[in-house]
């Protein structure tokens, strides 16, 4: 199964998780294991989901089997044009991404994610999506001025996700502390989180007429996500990185995922398909 551009159609899942609330928790699982390329498979969508349903079916031990079987199919298809133009163009995105890690300018990083949009399924967890730039999302006066242009959609499985694109050099927290050990997220981090907040009031407001206008479009519970910052760069202490993992594990309908987390997700895949 394949994208309208050929790329192939897959998932990103875990196969253990670390966390209480897993689908398939592992108590002893350390964090570097769960974030280690033998933990992670790749899937449909219609398996990813089938697997998460139903975990009594899908043990750990069968899932690591199957990646097993997986990886061995992949190395007997290593001549395959869609896994060597995938592997290709994620390789190519991490070069770019070390070679324009202090690009300043939004237009470059919307350009980019445009042009490669694949990129941008680590920050949805693997799903599969149609990737649309600057969408209208209604919020228009009665004289037909303003509203609401988000600078990328992404439709999968009959939701959205919303994003908003920052930059690499976006700050993250604020230069002052707040208090001695507690540092308020930056202006651009909390202006942003607002706005794709908003974004999310004005699609679901103006859903019924977007809908008519998309054919097809459907947001039952929209997920509003925020890409912004470099936290390796920014070299937090340890009371700026708690505060600002306090702020983003704290709201409720806002995801911020920073660019260096993005581009260290691309480089696990890319061993994982290398594999």
């Amino acid at each position: 199964m394949t994208l309208d551009n050929g790329l192939p159609l897959v998932e990103v899942a875990f196969i253990a998780g670390g966390f209480p609330g897993a689908v398939r928790h592992e108590p002893d699982l350390t964090f570097e294991d769960e974030t280690s390329v033998e933990n992670i498979i790749a899937l449909c969508p219609t398996h990813h989901a089938l697997i998460d349903r139903n975990p009594e079916n899908f043990p750990i031990s069968a899932l690591r089997s199957m990646r097993a079987a997986h990886l061995e199919r992949v190395r007997r298809g290593l001549g395959s044009d869609s896994v060597r133009v995938t592997t290709s163009r994620l390789l190519e995105a991490l070069e770019i991404w070390n070679h324009e890690r202090g690009n300043s300018r939004e237009e470059f990083w919307q350009t980019f994610f445009s042009e490669r949009p694949e990129v941008l399924a680590v920050a949805l967890e693997g799903r599969a999506y149609t990737l649309r730039s600057k969408c209208y999302v209604g919020g228009k006066s009665v004289d037909n001025t303003g509203g609401n242009l988000l600078d990328f959609m992404a439709h999968h499985n009959g939701n959205v996700a919303l994003l908003e694109i920052k930059t690499p050099k976006s700050p993250l927290l604020s230069t002052s502390s707040y208090r001695e050990n507690v540092h308020a997220p930056s202006r651009e981090l909390s202006g942003a989180s607002v706005q794709v907040l908003e974004y999310r009031h004005s699609l679901l407001s103006n859903l019924p007429a977007l809908s008519f206008q998309t054919p097809g479009l459907r947001a039952a519970h929209p997920v509003s996500m925020v890409i912004i910052g470099d936290v390796e760069r920014e070299q937090m202490n340890e009371n700026q990185w708690r505060s600002f993992e306090l702020f983003r594990t704290s709201l409720r309908d806002v995801r911020i995922i920073t660019y260096d987390e993005i581009f260290a997700g691309i480089s696990m895949l890319t061993e994982a398909l290398s594999d």
